[in-house]
């Protein structure tokens, strides 16, 4: 009896493959990474479509959840507000790294889950081989990003736990600062703010600290109106505060009077600093209680020189200008002539035995121009070319000029490379709880005039013999708003736009506006 002709292969015996188990391959791989790619894109949506749907709806509420609370703070603070709010919030930093942490790694958990769950059944290995590798390269994608956000808010974080005060204050400690209100207006208790500004030629804390620079930013809250108010480094005859350690040296409460015991001629203002650590170091039982005892004598110093209480002091050191500067990308700053008419010399100094400028190694070009971290510090601190109060000029336009081009967007992105440059070079004494609120004021800064208040015999203050109730009077004129001029019917107008909208130069020099005039 012969067999039959065409008895059927039975199912895994030898013979020709079934044409439908490659599409079908092919369909559940498509399925896979479709699914993948979802649970990708929205944490847990792909996972609604497998037998674990209920944990795929829970990660899924929970994301949408955060998205929105996301979506409500930059709607209700507008995204560069929102972002930095959260930039200068060390709790809400601590926050964001453990979500990142952990729901990164929620995150990746439902990407592996999904493509376990939804790989193909059949016998061919290559759709799980592909799917495998795009699960692989998916993971590895989320979890770069969930550790570059939790990186991103620890050094945030530690930043501002290590350059400002913290949050909770140590107990007997009075903080500095002014009022912070809570509510939509943090300043709507405080009409004014006072800012001490110091640039000191060594690093912060180091012995032997100079002031060279030192500017007090008086800021209107309301308006944001600003005053920046340059103090001559070699100031004389300085007023000390009535509990100032200094006065058992000056009794008279004047700095240097009646000896100046640090030599002649160097009892001057930038001199305060680290003649206090000094005293320190010789009389330990003083300052009791106070870190920097230099620190806090330059500030009460400056504050009775003009009739100003100071609410905060942020002091750089120059490399850490420098190095500011060049992580900002530089800033715009119209170059001009030295006072005297020649151009500005980069590097170099003045031989005292001889008068000659020695080691310049080039000149300022004049115009409008960025500089980098380099040229913009010796712009403001050189004096070679003329002398102090034209450098007090150029110091002021370069502040003014920082102010108004700082790009926060550009300042989150290397927020990493600032943080070094912060923790290094920089310390202030505003407390971290109220770095929201200043945020706040920068933003009105940055819409609002800055003015320059000058002290140079320009305005009949002496470095030498100066009178502190005229240089009070300076800083209360220049403080103030000025007052609108009354309009007059019998006024022709021609005369009137003539004097109130002169024609200003594109790069003003000193021959054509006043050398202050940025």
């Amino acid at each position: 009896m012969s067999e039959p002709q065409n008895a059927p292969v039975a199912s895994g015996e030898s013979g020709d493959a079934d044409p439908t188990s490659g599409a079908e391959s092919r369909r559940g791989l498509g399925r896979a990474l479709g699914l993948t790619l979802l649970g990708t894109l929205l944490p847990g949506a792909g996972l609604t479509q497998t037998r674990r749907r209920r944990l795929g709806w829970a990660l899924l509420a929970l994301a949408v959840a955060l998205g929105a609370f996301v979506a409500w703070r930059v709607a209700s603070r507008g995204a560069t507000r929102a972002a930095l709010s959260l930039a200068t919030d060390p709790g809400s930093l601590r926050a964001v790294a453990v979500v990142a942490v952990v729901g990164g790694a929620l995150w990746c958990g439902s990407i592996i889950l999904t493509a376990v769950l939804t790989r193909p059944t059949g016998p061919d290995r290559g759709p799980k081989v592909v799917l495998s590798l795009v699960a692989t390269v998916l993971v590895l994608a989320v979890g770069v990003v969930s550790f570059t956000a939790a990186q991103y808010a620890t050094i945030t974080r530690d930043t501002v736990n290590e350059v400002f005060l913290p949050t909770v204050p140590t107990p007997g400690v009075t903080q500095p600062g002014p009022v912070v209100a809570q509510g939509d207006d943090p300043w709507a208790d405080t009409p004014r703010v006072n800012i001490l500004l110091l640039g000191s030629d060594a690093g912060v804390g180091r012995t032997g600290t100079r002031t060279d620079s030192m500017i007090v930013a008086s800021i209107d809250t309301k308006s944001g109106r600003t005053a920046l108010i340059s103090l001559p480094r070699n100031l004389e005859r300085a007023p000390l505060p009535k509990k100032s350690p200094l006065r058992e040296v000056y009794p008279s409460g004047i700095y240097g009077r009646p000896t100046c015991f640090s030599g002649p001629n160097e009892c001057l203002l930038n001199a305060i600093w680290t003649e206090a650590d000094q005293f320190r170091a010789n009389h330990p039982e003083s300052y009791p209680g106070v870190a920097s005892p230099g620190r806090d004598e330059i500030r009460d110093v400056i504050s009775e020189v003009t009739g100003l209480k100071i609410d905060n002091t942020v002091v750089i050191d120059l490399k850490g200008f420098q190095q500011l500067v060049d992580a900002m990308g530089g800033v715009e700053v119209n170059v001009k002539l030295s006072g005297y008419g020649a151009k500005l010399p980069i590097g170099g100094h003045i031989n005292e035995s001889t008068g000659v400028l020695e080691g310049v190694t080039g000149y300022f070009e004049t115009g409008r121009q960025r500089l980098d971290g380099f040229h913009a510090l010796w712009y403001a601190r050189t004096r070679a070319g003329d002398d102090d109060f034209f450098r007090q000029d150029r110091q002021r336009c370069v502040v003014k000029a920082l102010v108004e081009q700082v790009n926060p967007t550009t300042m989150l992105a290397r927020y990493p490379q600032l943080a070094r440059i912060a923790k290094d070079n920089i310390f202030t004494d505003v407390p971290a709880a109220h770095l929201s609120a200043f945020v706040e004021l920068v933003e009105r800064i940055k819409d609002a005039e800055i003015t320059s208040v000058g002290l140079s015999p320009k305005t009949g203050v002496s470095s030498a013999n100066p009178d502190y109730d005229l240089i009070r009077d300076l800083v209360r004129q220049g403080i103030n708003p000025p007052k609108a001029k009354p309009s007059s019917s019998s006024s022709t107008p021609t005369p009137t736009k003539k004097a109130t909208s002169p024609t200003r130069s594109p790069t003003p020099s000193p021959t054509a506006t006043p050398y202050a005039d940025c």
